[in-house]
């Protein structure tokens, strides 16, 4: 328990002694009235002493009741309270969705999308992020717990895939506000340098994606995982390799699920393609590498997360200031019914 205000017991004690001061300076002088002659027979007699003894003990009992009221009162205004320091601590893990939304993947990607709606809610308070990459990556979700912004953003994309399937694989042109939330989609920063560089950079993606996680140099026993998916039909020059990108994971410590369709499910991959992802995966970065089924990638991927180790990740630390009023409440009325009992005692 500790004061709130201290000062308060200071002011109240300097006051307390300068009306004391006051009070007992004055003399007990005769000023109305008429004086009374003879009294020494009077104050010799019994009844008189007992009557004098009892003002003397009732006088003594109001001011020392008077002057713990005003101790109490004083340590009232100065609140007293408890403080409790607590600091929460959240364990969770750091995942990333990596998805190449070239226009070869719509068919798988918007299977891929609604899975992973399916998913969130089983890896529910882990912080999660989606990256979308063609060309270059691009944040689309930062890292957040807030699942319904997340929900809304893979919404997002299953609409706007949903429409380029709709629209025969080619992007809808409208200049309506529901067209132009569709160009701003597909002709974001996901193809930027397109003309130059190409398509499908998975390399790019991936390094892209390791980058998008926040301390990855200060906190490097964070659990961040990497959820990956494309075709791996790079069609263009990729300023980082998958090969390198897979080595980039394994440097900082990222654990990647990777997922790529079969054959029959996208025709521009390839038995050599899913090769060399698969290789670069598992031997490179130490991840695991998921084709073809959906459904079984899903649910493993689920169980792979729930059996990886949660990292701590300290929150802001919260001081809770409680008052305690109560008992001193009770004992200032307590004592001003006293004090109200002794003023109607000492009236002799």
């Amino acid at each position: 328990m500790e004061l709130m205000y201290p000062i308060a017991i200071i002011i109240c004690v300097i006051l307390a002694i300068v009306i004391f001061a006051i009070s007992f300076k004055r003399k007990g002088k005769f000023t109305t009235g008429k004086r009374v002659a003879n009294t020494k027979y009077i104050k010799e007699s019994e009844y008189y002493k007992s009557k004098v003894r009892k003002h003397r003990i009732y006088s003594i009992l109001i001011g020392l009741v008077t002057t713990i009221c005003i101790c109490v009162t004083s340590i009232l205004i100065a609140r007293p309270i408890t403080k409790q320091t607590k600091s929460e601590t959240k364990y969770n893990r750091d995942i990333i969705i990596g998805l190449d939304i070239s226009l070869s993947e719509n068919e798988v990607n918007l299977e891929l999308v609604k899975k992973f709606k399916k998913i969130i809610p089983s890896i529910k308070g882990d912080r999660i992020g989606i990256v979308l990459y063609n060309t270059a990556p691009v944040v689309y979700c930062p890292l957040t717990e807030d699942y319904d912004y997340i929900n809304e953003c893979l919404d997002t994309i299953e609409t706007q895939i949903q429409k380029v399937i709709d629209n025969n694989g080619t992007i809808p042109y409208s200049y309506d506000e529901d067209g132009m939330e569709t160009r701003s989609f597909w002709y974001g920063g996901t193809i930027a340098n397109n003309s130059e560089r190409g398509s499908s950079l998975v390399g790019d993606g991936l390094a892209g994606t390791v980058s998008s996680f926040p301390d990855l140099k200060d906190n490097k026993d964070r659990t961040r995982i990497i959820i990956f998916a494309t075709d791996n039909d790079v069609s263009g020059t990729e300023a980082v390799s998958l090969e390198e990108a897979c080595a980039y994971c394994k440097q900082n410590n990222i654990i990647l699920y990777a997922y790529c369709p079969s054959v029959d499910m996208n025709p521009y991959t390839s038995s050599e393609k899913i090769a060399s992802y698969k290789s670069a995966v598992e031997n490179i970065a130490g991840g695991k590498f998921y084709v073809g089924n959906l459904d079984k990638m899903s649910s493993s991927i689920v169980n792979e997360i729930k059996d990886t180790k949660t990292s701590e990740m300290n929150t802001s630390v919260k001081t809770i200031i409680t008052d305690h009023p109560e008992v001193l409440c009770v004992i200032v009325t307590i004592l001003i019914v006293i004090l109200i009992i002794l003023e109607k005692r000492i009236k002799l």
